[in-house]
């Protein structure tokens, strides 16, 4: 058997979706009576897409076998389609499709002397070595789960991400019908407006969870040394289970400093890409639970290497799972059934248009678990038609 064909297609949630709009931050320009110290700013704040978009691989042996993988680009997924298609895929057409290490290392090696050792390459490499994993499980007629090893766990607890609403009643009514809906956990977005009005609107939903569910805190590296670890004091005495990026990424002296000064756990790494960056953190215990993601961090193949790497370290992983497609929520199942350090399954709150109305059978949690699918690879199966109608260039 051997690879026939690498093929990437820009999926959207909206086909006629062409880019650009609603990337701006939040609009500092209205006038409040606020302290001027309780001001976070917009230096740090990351932009999205106004929809779910994301980068869709689909490799092709030469006996029809299919494996589907996925490239987490919520920004720009046309640069992330040509990486693969002008940078990986010349590499590995007429190759064996189950050397899977192999082809991981080639495409890694590719472009590192040059400089591209993260970003859209290393998310290219997610999505195709992701497909490869799919397509081996297909051929051997197993599930991924199963060629990693697992399961070590079938039903994976996971936690709500955002708890919508525009406001603080309106939070606390998710809240209510999250615990209501099984999920023991749930993650709360702060760091976009004032850290009074964020602290305040945090202190209420935590008081609705407290002793039903785990308030988890994202911050999106928003803080800087100062108000950081003042945030940090205010939401460990609320009783906020883990604090995540707090920090911008590049600060490791900052988390360094920040989870050594807090009792609750500091949670980061979704932007990290290799067992390399995390075990830079790990090694300095500037962080207590990890968030690989893992259509961003190389795949499965780098993403079952940085659970190893976490193991060394006494630490769990948390999978980060933000708003892709059901190819994302499936490749981080599997790896997490397989991991004896898996923490908890990140699952998006938001109504994902390229998330289970393109497949065949849903993959979301019930109760607050997710159920890893058996089938072969990855276990899930795209409606044909649904898909192509989400397919940028179609």
């Amino acid at each position: 058997m051997h690879i026939r064909a690498v093929e990437a297609f820009v999926l959207v949630g909206n086909k006629d979706y062409m880019g650009g709009a609603g990337l701006a931050p939040p609009d500092h320009g209205v006038h409040r009576s606020r302290r001027a110290l309780a001001e976070i700013g917009d230096l740090h704040i990351c932009v999205y897409p106004p929809q779910a978009q994301t980068c869709l691989v689909k490799i092709t042996a030469d006996d029809g076998t299919v494996g589907w993988g996925e490239a987490h680009a919520p920004l720009g997924p046309r640069a992330t389609k040509a990486v693969i298609e002008d940078v990986l895929a010349p590499a590995l057409i007429g190759q064996d499709p189950l050397a899977i290490e192999r082809h991981w290392e080639r495409m890694y090696g590719s472009m590192r002397l040059r400089g591209h050792v993260t970003g859209y390459q290393l998310e290219a490499i997610a999505g195709v070595d992701i497909a490869l994993w799919d397509l081996a499980g297909k051929a051997l007629g197993l599930p991924v789960y199963r060629l990693l090893g697992g399961p070590f766990h079938t039903d994976l607890p996971a936690y709500a991400s955002g708890v919508p609403g525009a406001t603080v009643e309106a939070r606390v009514a998710s809240a209510e019908q999250f615990i209501a809906d099984g999920y023991t956990a749930m993650k709360l977005s702060i760091g976009r407006g004032d850290i009074d009005t964020d602290l305040a609107g945090t202190a209420a939903i935590a008081d609705v969870v407290r002793g039903r569910a785990d308030l988890l805190v994202d911050a999106h590296g928003a803080y800087t040394a100062e108000n950081a670890l003042f945030v940090g004091q205010h939401l460990q005495a609320m009783g906020v289970y883990w604090f995540e990026d707090p920090l911008p990424p590049e600060d490791i002296d900052g988390y360094v400093h920040l989870t050594a000064a807090l009792d609750m756990a500091v949670a980061a790494g979704e932007t990290e890409c290799t067992r390399w960056q995390f075990e830079q953190r790990l090694a300095r215990r500037a962080v207590d639970v990890i968030l690989p993601d893992i259509c961003r961090a190389g795949g499965i193949t780098e993403g079952r290497r940085i659970a190893t790497v976490a193991s060394l370290h006494n630490m769990k992983w948390a999978a980060h799972v933000s708003m892709g497609s059901s190819v994302h929520v499936a490749a981080a199942a599997h790896l997490a059934a397989a991991s004896a350090n898996f923490l908890v399954f990140e699952f998006s709150s938001t109504p994902n248009p390229v998330g289970d109305a393109l497949l065949t059978t849903p993959l979301h949690p019930v109760g607050g678990s997710l159920a890893v699918p058996t089938g072969p690879g990855l276990g899930i199966t795209f409606d044909e038609e649904r898909l192509q109608a989400h397919i940028l260039d179609n």
